[in-house]
């Protein structure tokens, strides 16, 4: 028998009457594509329901000749109920999931990814929504996939970039110093310092402006590997401006 892995609900669908398709981030697998079968009618193997976002312990089996897992049983870990009760959470946790859909492959485990998911969506359901848990997200995102520029040092040869506008070009791969950066547009060396200290796991203060100066600059890293624009962030703006502060200044 399969042990079961710590996992993150990212996208569910009906299959059928009773059936359901449920692609999850899994701490031992990474991303799995998975049926659960007459998930939709068992009470005792899906107790608490199968929604996207959810995060707790799954019960899968490979598929045989590489198809579907099988998802037998999936027990939640976090209350979900606060999703339903605050439409900023539940934008919030949308596109924690989707990005991660979008972005990462399937059977490609990354345990610290995983970890940072499940953080991330924990932090947003335990305290009001803020966006910079987004943004420490998605660093770590880029990060584990090999795609975030070089915020503390020049992408060429590595000098040490302090000042506080930073020569930057993200297709050269992120800050430059003086000598190599001539020419390239600046980035505020405060903006690339929080995203630095934030990855380590920091918490840091930044202003309105600066705050969305770095999401700004995540994002622009994000879509340019994106094929089709996101579907949350398409909610976020249906739902006009958030409710908090901290959950607008920076929101994706």
């Amino acid at each position: 028998m399969t042990e079961p892995s710590s996992a993150v609900l990212l996208r569910v669908h009906p299959l059928g009457e009773a059936d359901v398709l449920v692609v999850a981030h899994t701490e031992r697998w990474g991303k799995v594509r998975a049926a659960a079968r007459s998930a939709r009618r068992s009470k005792r193997r899906f107790a608490g329901g199968l929604g996207a976002g959810a995060v707790g312990a799954a019960e899968l089996h490979p598929g045989r000749g590489g198809g579907l897992w099988r998802l037998d049983g999936f027990v939640p870990r976090l209350d979900h109920g606060a999703m339903g009760r605050d439409l900023d959470r539940f934008a919030f946790v949308a596109y924690l999931c989707e990005l991660t859909d979008v972005l990462v492959e399937d059977l490609h485990p990354e345990p610290g990814l995983h970890a940072a998911l499940e953080w991330a969506i924990g932090v947003t359901l335990e305290q009001p929504p803020d966006a910079m848990a987004l943004r420490r997200y998605e660093l770590a995102l880029l990060h584990h996939l090999g795609l975030l520029p070089s915020f503390d040092g020049c992408c060429v040869c590595g000098a040490p970039t302090a000042a506080e506008d930073v020569p930057f070009d993200a297709t050269r791969g992120g800050a430059l110093c003086p000598s190599h950066g001539r020419g390239a547009p600046s980035q505020h060396g405060e903006v690339l310092r929080c995203a630095t200290a934030l990855l380590a796991g920091e918490s840091v203060e930044l202003s309105t402006p600066l705050r969305r100066a770095l999401r700004d600059l995540l994002r622009a890293q994000i879509h340019g590997h994106l094929r089709t624009p996101l579907r949350s962030v398409e909610l976020f703006a249906h739902l006009g401006r958030p409710r908090t502060a901290a959950a607008a200044d920076g929101a994706p």
